[in-house]
């Protein structure tokens, strides 16, 4: 058969293999992730305990951010591939970095890099065990980037110092 289509079609389709890969990056239950890593500014770390708390050498941890975030980490999805990763992603240098394990004798890693803006609240991001750079929407990177330790409470200070008042 021969067939006409037009041009505007031609250039939609996807020509780089990577293009067309599952939009599915992990297939994971949030109760099979068992130690967690997250790096922004600081590394943050995490161990699921056997009373099924997460907890943290860190400080306390902000459970229900936790489960956020694994609610959001364990089936990430992208939302399209972009294609081979390049320096404009910004994955040399991410602005967030996730590992964590599914195994219990931790041998099982994984590893999620998020980058550069890829615009319209989009996000570059790529996993190690597979090839190429796809995107997440602004409010998986959000989930991925709440505070899990709760900052400590400020201490009340108290002033030693009192200003004497001018009387008439």
């Amino acid at each position: 058969f021969v067939v006409a289509v037009r041009r505007s079609l031609l250039d939609h389709i996807f020509v780089d293999p990577i293009q067309w890969q599952d939009l599915a990056i992990f297939k994971f239950k949030p109760e099979q992730i068992h130690r967690l890593s997250v790096t922004t500014d600081r590394e943050v770390a995490l161990t699921h305990s056997a009373n099924n708390q997460w907890t943290s050498p860190n400080g306390a941890i902000n459970q229900k951010n936790v489960g956020s975030l694994l609610n959001t980490l364990s089936p990430l999805h992208a939302v399209r591939w972009v294609g081979p990763t390049t320096t404009q992603h910004g994955l040399d240098k991410p602005q967030l970095t996730i590992s964590f394990t599914t195994s219990p004798d931790d041998k099982s890693t994984h590893k999620l890099l998020v980058g550069a803006p890829a615009g319209t609240g989009m996000w570059c991001a790529r996993v190690e065990e597979r090839e190429g750079t796809f995107v997440i929407n602004n409010l998986d990177l959000n989930a991925l980037k709440l505070p899990l330790v709760a900052a400590p409470a400020p201490s009340p200070t108290v002033s030693s110092s009192s200003t004497p008042s001018a009387k008439p």
